[in-house]
């Protein structure tokens, strides 16, 4: 048990103790209906398990607060955890609320605690309560919310990454999937190699992608484009669409002995670990069955090696359009990417992508989009945002933001032209890794300046 006097935190260790991977929201869904009917709210969900709840105590006109309930699941390679039955184990270390060897959650979970400690509050509001599902994937929930409900013409979304600021423009995202036709062959069994390549800090392929984290699939194909008379057997890298990949692992056989193999793999480390200090590469001999040809693996590599993975566009110092190389399996010809853009630059950037692919007989399939918002700095959301800032706790003004990660206030702002939304957060730090946290004096924070705001409503 957290000894930490704060409601939203309380909140927090209770939905930490849920499973809620993307897809599996069926028992937190659960969780909020029962809340719901403890506190007399009136609530609904839908297939989706997408929740509405409403708080009619006040006078203002409605406010419509926004969170996910879903969250990232990545976890140590070494940790023994199931996702779909195992709670979050917190831990409270150095100011900052921790996950023991998994993601944290903080991205929702934390905008969840804080929209449940408002409904749970005496404050006389008019609130309808929007948590919505499988964000972190498919945005199903959030796109087929029926948005008719809602009475609110202002939404403040609570997903965000750094407090003091407002946040008033997102990007949009495409969900891509590319397959390849190489064929691999099979063979009789034979002495080759394994190798596992790990230590890179991953990230959130909107908040982190200008951060040269480094990709995992595309450092290994750096590596093995170097061995002689490669064959490729195996490789896969990561695991996400808008997760940086940290880590990827390979089989391959080669022509040349262990020793030449091992010296390649120490220069390669010397020279790539001043850039990514953690980086570790394990090495060993296992046995291969099936490869690509060596004129295949060398194309294939080259591949990868050269997908544009990264900042493509860029406005100033910020990301406007950006390519994340999420995952990589070569046994199941699948390659899953994500691409983001604050501005209208997503039909070039696709063009360019498509003709990268042809030239390589890769094809590409958008299977998702998730549209972007964007708002007026001069609308009533946001200069009463303003007015109510607790400048005292914060020690400065907010700034006001435009983001490159992609939220779910834009499918309300889709269906609904004419509303306000701007979202603001505390300071989580390592989303979608296992190094995810939030620090604690930044909810209280926070948490102040959206009671401000209601109160003043």
């Amino acid at each position: 048990m957290l000894m930490i006097d704060s409601k939203t935190l309380f909140f927090f260790e209770e939905i930490s103790k849920i499973p809620r991977e993307s897809g599996n929201e069926k028992e937190i869904s659960a969780y909020l209906c029962s809340f719901a009917k403890s506190r007399k709210l009136y609530y609904e969900v839908d297939e989706y398990y997408n929740v509405y709840i409403r708080k009619e105590t006040g006078t203002n006109d409605f406010l419509i607060l926004q969170a996910h309930t879903d969250m990232v699941c990545e976890k140590e390679q070494e940790k023994q955890f199931d996702f779909a039955k195992d709670s979050i184990e917190l831990v409270e270390e150095n100011g900052f609320l921790c996950a023991n060897g998994t993601t944290l959650g903080a991205d929702n979970g934390i905008g969840v605690a804080q929209i449940l400690s408002v409904l749970d509050s005496e404050i006389p509001c008019n609130i309808e309560a929007v948590f919505t599902s499988s964000e972190e994937t498919t945005m199903d929930g959030a796109s087929c919310f029926d948005t008719t409900k809602l009475k609110g013409r202002m939404l403040l979304n609570l997903d965000g990454f750094s407090e003091n600021s407002i946040l008033i423009q997102s990007a949009s995202f495409h969900d891509i999937i590319l397959r390849d036709s190489y064929k691999l062959l099979d063979i009789e069994e034979k002495n080759g190699y394994l190798i596992q390549l790990s230590g890179l800090l991953g990230g959130h392929s909107g908040e982190d992608i200008d951060k040269n984290r480094g990709n995992a699939s595309i450092l290994m194909a750096t590596f093995l484009r170097q061995i002689s008379n490669i064959e490729v057997s195996e490789f896969v890298g990561g695991s996400k669409f808008n997760v940086i990949p940290s880590c990827a692992k390979a089989k391959f056989l080669t022509t040349l002995n262990e020793e030449e193999v091992v010296e390649k793999l120490d220069k390669f480390l010397i020279e790539n670990k001043k850039a990514f200090s953690n980086l570790q590469i394990k090495l060993e001999k296992a046995r291969v069955n099936k490869i690509l040809s060596k004129s295949a693996s060398k194309k294939w590599l080259e591949f990868i090696y050269l997908f544009p993975h990264g900042v493509y566009l860029r406005d100033k110092t910020m990301p406007t359009t950006s390519m994340n190389l999420g995952v990589v399996d070569l046994e199941k010809h699948i390659y899953k990417l994500g691409m983001r853009s604050i501005k209208k630059e997503e039909k070039q950037s696709l063009s360019y992508l498509r003709e990268y692919c042809e030239n390589n007989q890769i094809s590409l399939e958008v299977i998702g989009y998730q549209p972007g918002f964007s708002s007026d700095a001069k609308s009533k959301l946001i200069t009463t945002l303003l007015k109510t800032h607790p400048k005292e706790l914060f020690l400065k003004d907010p700034s006001i933001k435009l983001v490159h990660f992609t939220v779910e206030a834009g499918f309300f702002q889709e269906n609904i032209p004419d509303i306000e939304v701007a979202i603001i957060s505390c300071n989580i730090i390592g989303a979608h890794t296992t190094k995810e946290c939030v620090e604690i004096e930044s909810i209280k924070r926070t948490d102040e300046w959206l009671f401000r705001f209601i109160q003043n409503l």
